[in-house]
């Protein structure tokens, strides 16, 4: 694109104001998920759509494939791993590494990071209520409270020490298999030491934020915690644009929360993938129909609406090209931990309850779900065999045995248990087509004697036996699958407890280079043990107009937008060059 010249006219004292972008220099990307926030460590940072915007507007040490797989930036900088007992991993941050604002990027951003995500410096930790919301808000405020410890950083405990290069070295007190994606610059520690901290002086901003780290300022990383988890939110960023410095070849210039978040070529970018136009928008606030109504008169370049019908059926109308593929993963899982036909302490013991978890298993039509239920939208739709999605697509991937009602009757028969089996399903019907698989589900089961009756997805533990889950990618692909499945994993909501899943976990945690064999053998406990069974992949759609206007720009190379990975960076490769 030809960068826009300021024109001066020489009218008296009067000069002209700077033109705005040409229609050609600004691509409309319109998508149903809204930004939340820049920090990528908060649970507003990690929603879709903020993930969406963070993959064009900031670089890093790496990023991660739709695998799970880092791909190092090494015009960013390098990491390398130096010894494996203990775990010790050095950073180098490349000579092109600096903010928007034109900042070089420091240790400092790293010992920022490490501060926040370590839970080393937090004093206090956040309580919620039934409903999932925080209840000590005040006590946090008060407090030393990051509140966003990383399952992985949370192994070092000592500060990291930085030499005299400026090079960052973290020692690990325990193995971390993630390691490579443990650490990253999220936030700029600069930003925070001049608007929390007082520091005029850019050059000197960030090293307050570090002696404050060192010295253990209560007062200083009160006020620096809370801004580090409320000031790149979107609310804030609408009232003070300016705060929205980050490392990639794209600027936040404005965020209307809701709405759209709008972006610019980043002039101080020195990286590998700078922008290919002068402005981006990526719109949250259109109904799904009427995105497609804007690839047809040119005001949407890229449309990545809720796959539904309605939106094939537009995309035909206006002669759209679009491209379609498999987003989150959707899953029955069994709850074995809280009582129930299918846990262990129930009547009949624990091999009763996983001959009636394998008998339920085996009526799920798997194969009549993907062409009732997906191939409408994605004709090349299949049975999705990953049992470990969190991880990344195809991670896990195992042989999941095909229906067999018949040998489900035979199964309960053996177990000498009562039929009909009466089984309580958590999902929301409310979505059609979690509401036709239902119905699959439901029919398909009673032809073995099992009562499948659906419940609400929101039951508490002890009120299902299975659920309907949506997995997507995780950002550390191990820790996840440790915190779902582990006997003590803090996300595990199933009450899965067995020791040869624990082994497994251990294996692939402390490993500081697992392969495909190390899920692959958690996922073989899992399925054996009748913990999950994987279905199909969601889809996703994703179009641009079939012949753009001819003010608009010419976009290609768009992929399928797969909201449910942990990082998008690649699929923006279109908006971005090569060229440096």
């Amino acid at each position: 694109m030809v960068a826009l010249l300021a024109a001066v006219v020489v009218s008296g004292c009067t000069a002209a104001p700077e033109p705005g972008p040409t229609p050609a220099d600004e691509v409309v990307v319109a998508v149903s998920v809204p930004f939340g926030s820049l920090n990528g460590a908060t649970p507003d940072g990690r929603t879709p759509g903020s993930t969406l915007v963070r993959g064009l507007v900031q670089d890093g040490f790496v990023s991660l494939d739709a695998r799970g797989v880092p791909v190092p930036d090494l015009t960013f900088g390098t990491v390398e791993l130096l010894d494996e007992d203990p775990l010790t991993v050095r950073y180098t941050i490349g000579d092109d590494a600096r903010w928007s604002d034109g900042v070089p990027v420091t240790a400092d951003d790293l010992l920022l990071e490490w501060a926040a995500r370590s839970g080393a410096l937090d004093d206090v930790e956040p309580r919620l209520g039934a409903d999932g919301e925080i209840t000590n808000a005040a006590e946090l405020d008060a407090g030393v409270a990051f509140a966003a410890t990383s399952p992985a950083l949370v192994h070092v405990h000592d500060q990291p020490t930085v030499d005299d290069e400026g090079r960052v070295t973290l020692t690990y007190a325990h193995p971390v298999a993630d390691w490579l994606a443990a650490l990253d610059v999220n936030v700029p520690a600069h930003v925070l030491g001049e608007s929390v901290l007082g520091v005029a002086d850019r050059a000197t901003a960030a090293d307050a934020v570090t002696r404050a780290i060192a010295a253990r300022d209560a007062g200083a990383l009160s006020r620096l915690a809370h801004a580090w988890r409320t000031a790149f939110d979107a609310d804030e960023l609408a009232g003070a644009p300016a705060s929205a410095v980050t490392t990639g070849p794209y600027v936040v210039n404005a965020v209307l929360p809701d709405e759209r978040v709008e972006l610019r070529r980043n002039a101080a970018y020195r990286g590998a993938r700078p922008a290919r136009y002068q402005r981006l928008v990526v719109a949250s606030d259109l109904h799904p129909l009427d995105q497609v109504a804007g690839l047809a008169d040119g005001t949407v370049d890229v449309a990545a609406p809720v796959a539904s019908p309605d939106v094939l059926e537009a995309f035909a109308e206006v002669g759209a090209e679009h491209v379609a593929a498999g987003d989150a993963a959707w899953q029955l899982v069994a709850d074995t931990g809280h009582g129930g036909v299918l846990a262990p302490g129930d009547d009949g013991g624990a091999d009763r309850a996983a001959q009636v978890r394998e008998a339920l298993w085996l009526t799920v039509p798997r194969e009549q779900i993907v062409q009732e239920v997906m191939a409408p939208l994605w004709a090349q739709a299949s049975a999705d065999d990953t049992v470990l999605p969190t991880a990344g697509e195809g991670a896990g991937a195992a042989g999941v045995p095909p229906q067999d009602v018949s040998r489900a009757r035979a199964l309960l028969t053996r177990a000498q248990t009562a039929t009909p089996v009466r089984v309580r399903l958590a999902a929301d019907t409310a979505d059609p087509l979690r509401a036709r698989l239902v119905d699959l589900v439901v029919a398909s089961a009673a032809q073995a004697g099992i009562e499948v009756v659906p419940t609400a997805p929101d039951a508490a533990p002890g009120a299902w036996d299975v659920a309907l889950v949506t997995h997507g990618q995780d950002d550390l692909p191990a820790a996840s699958v440790a915190g779902l499945w582990g006997s003590d994993g803090a996300t595990n909501a199933t009450g899965w407890s067995s020791d040869a899943t624990d082994d497994a976990l251990t294996a692939l945690t402390e490993d500081p280079e697992p392969d495909d064999a190390a899920y692959d053998e958690v996922a073989r406990t899992l399925l054996e043990g009748g913990a999950v069974l994987p279905l199909v992949r969601a889809p996703c759609l994703t179009a641009v107009p079939g012949t753009p206007a001819a003010d608009r720009p010419d976009v290609d190379r768009v992929g399928p937008l797969q909201l449910s990975r942990a990082d998008v960076t690649d699929w923006w490769s279109w908006a971005t060059t090569s060229d440096r």
